[in-house]
């Protein structure tokens, strides 16, 4: 089996005496789109810091290429490309020049980085705005700048920080689907967002963070199928919202204009029935968003991750 791309153990950033990272491990292996879910305050900005060495671990290590980025940063950053939210350009510079002047920082020759701006333009679908000044662009053509400034020198891993943040929803399926053409291109990636739709659609394998530690990994589904017998949803099929006292179990109701969905921590079906009738409930599967919401709503089940082996 081959090394994977990243290697991260143990690993622990400090501001003070306040652990904003603390002891997370992860693998990612080459050709796999990874994803950091959590909400604001989690960590996982920090840990993209600490990935490109914008900011020095208080403990555990980084490997990326199967090298430590503490003793080789230089080499590890030519390998990968950087996306993050908001990201800055010349405004009074067009897009072609902004490329050509970050793209001579690679040592590529001129002869290439003619060909990669053009490229990477084209595959962003910009190369019609290329002399148009980049104060003029979008946010979301801003973002997708972003994207051809991270593969102007053919990188062999990216990293989206929360890469479609303040982006509008035109925009943002922009960015999504030139995320999907490199993941089918086979380009291994690391996507950090607070956004449970857009990292169930891009991810193979998912690290959900809870202030500064993994508390479930895996794929959607593995997340999903890891709370059976543990978090039990039902769909109420009635007019009006059902009373959340319908039950002596705690459960969380939410009406969706035809019906309550239920969820709960014990099965309730019994309960329903004796209520409502056997022939308005369904049972049915949480879905992901559903999922990693009660994870993170419910602490106190969070211990060894569901779905996925411990990495040592």
């Amino acid at each position: 089996m081959n090394e994977p791309i990243i290697e991260v153990r143990d690993l622990v950033k400090r501001y003070g005496k306040v652990a904003v990272v603390d002891g997370v491990n992860f693998d990612v292996p080459a050709s796999t789109t990874f994803g950091l879910l959590g909400p604001n305050g989690a960590g996982k900005t920090t840990i993209v810091k600490m990935l490109t060495g914008l900011a020095k671990p208080s403990a555990g290590r980084v490997r990326m290429f199967s090298h430590d980025i503490a003793k080789r940063p230089n080499a590890i950053k030519q390998r990968f490309g950087h996306v993050y939210a908001a990201m800055a350009f010349f405004p009074e510079l067009n897009g072609q020049e902004n490329l050509a002047f970050f793209g001579r920082f690679y040592g590529l020759t001129k002869q290439r980085l003619r060909e990669r701006i053009e490229e990477t333009l084209r595959f962003v679908n910009l190369w019609d705005e290329r002399k148009k000044p980049v104060g003029a662009y979008s946010s979301g053509m801003k973002q997708r700048l972003g994207i051809a400034k991270a593969l102007v020198h053919e990188p062999d891993l990216l990293l989206f920080d929360e890469a479609t943040n303040g982006v509008d929803v035109e925009g943002t399926d922009d960015i999504r689907k030139l995320m999907f053409d490199l993941r089918i291109q086979g380009k291994t990636t690391v996507v950090t967002s607070h956004r449970l739709d857009e990292i169930e659609l891009l991810c193979d394998d998912i690290a959900i963070l809870d202030e500064g530690k993994i508390v479930r990994q895996g794929s959607p589904q593995a997340i999903r199928e890891g709370l059976r017998g543990v978090l039990f949803k039902y769909v109420v099929s009635r007019s009006t919202p059902i009373q959340e006292e319908w039950s002596h179990v705690a459960a969380t109701v939410r009406y969706i204009g035809t019906a309550s969905v239920v969820l709960s921590s014990e099965d309730v079906l019994g309960d329903l029935i004796a209520q409502f009738g056997a022939d308005d409930i369904e049972a049915v599967e949480p879905t992901f968003e559903e999922a990693c919401l009660w994870i993170l709503q419910h602490p106190e089940m969070n211990g060894v991750p569901v779905g996925s082996a411990e990495t040592g």
